[in-house]
């Protein structure tokens, strides 16, 4: 049909379909959620962990590693995994 009437094949995008910022926001989000989860997870096991007893020390006369540290290390290096591919 070639009336011109006729509504050619151009067209926005559709209505339900959400642009590239939307989807990145939302992978974002979801990557921070995993990310305070993992991180809270992490912690609350190595401070159950602790207080069974375990030591958190480095060989050869190091220091004790402390909790805060498995809380940042954890978020730290999840985010960053985060822009790795």
């Amino acid at each position: 049909m070639n009336s011109t009437s006729d509504i050619g094949g151009v067209a926005g995008p559709a209505s339900g379909r959400t642009s590239h910022a939307q989807r990145l926001r939302g992978l974002a989000g979801t990557g921070l959620i995993a990310t305070l989860a993992a991180t809270v997870a992490t912690t609350l096991a190595a401070a159950l962990a602790q207080a069974v007893g375990v030591d958190f020390e480095v060989p050869d006369g190091g220091e004790t590693i402390p909790l805060s540290e498995f809380a940042n290390s954890r978020s730290v290096f999840l985010f960053l995994g985060q822009f790795e591919s």
